[in-house]
């Protein structure tokens, strides 16, 4: 009957083993993040972008993991006794803060990501000389929520006069089911007095700042193309 009672040292060294346990779940904390991006659908490397976005959002998941992981590493040293015991199970309990703190910042961060206004992108631009030119291009966003409009604006200037009244082209693109848009867009330009042509690409009720696609004028939302072309 006795032989069934645990000693002091035996109930500490079973309490060892569990704690030891939590600090070795605890030390994973970095592969438990990448996780969450991937229950979100994102690879690991669209998580680093998607926590990246916000620079002390990143240093913010960094620190805490370290700290987690830190604290569960350190933990581990502590002696089997009852005193050594109460030490790890203080340090555990820090750990488990700060390991729930970096997912919670890494989730806040993916889901920024993933329902935001995506940044667009103006890319493929083609002018193909002639009467009138034939111009082409692709305009790219992910991220961009399903009730989000971009809306896609092309104008001619003649030096820093708008010509034909304003815009020559304007599109409404609408994102598909994963927030993403991909569209190719062509149209002809009959004006041959223009000297340079300005697409920009943003989201609906939007800044359109930045017709030279200067970056100290062209913000983070907001994607630009410019060509210029010499009088004849």
């Amino acid at each position: 009957m006795n032989s069934m009672v645990q000693t002091a040292d035996e109930k500490n060294d079973k309490i060892d083993r569990n704690l030891s346990g939590v600090a070795t779940t605890l030390a994973g904390v970095f592969v438990a993040i990448a996780g969450v991006g991937t229950a979100f659908g994102l690879t690991q490397d669209s998580l680093l972008t998607a926590v990246n976005n916000d620079t002390l959002r990143f240093l913010g998941v960094a620190a805490l993991a370290l700290l987690a992981i830190g604290m569960s590493i350190w933990s581990l040293f502590q002696g089997a006794d009852a005193t050594g015991n109460r030490r790890q199970s203080l340090m555990l309990g820090l750990g488990v803060f700060f390991y729930l703190g970096s997912l919670l910042l890494a989730i806040t961060g993916v889901a920024e990501y993933a329902t935001g206004n995506g940044r667009p992108n103006v890319t493929k631009l083609s002018i193909v000389p002639g009467s009138p030119k034939k111009v082409s291009f692709t305009v790219h966003a992910d991220g961009v929520q399903g009730s989000k409009m971009l809306i896609v604006e092309a104008e001619a200037f003649d030096g820093e006069k708008t010509l034909n009244g304003g815009v020559l082209f304007r599109s409404v693109l609408h994102a598909d089911g994963n927030g993403d848009i991909e569209q190719s867009i062509e149209f002809v330009m009959e004006r041959n007095d223009a000297t340079r042509l300005t697409i920009r690409a943003f989201p609906d009720h939007g800044d359109k700042d930045g017709p030279t696609c200067e970056s100290s004028t062209t913000h983070d939302k907001l994607g630009c193309a410019t060509v210029f072309f010499s009088k004849s």
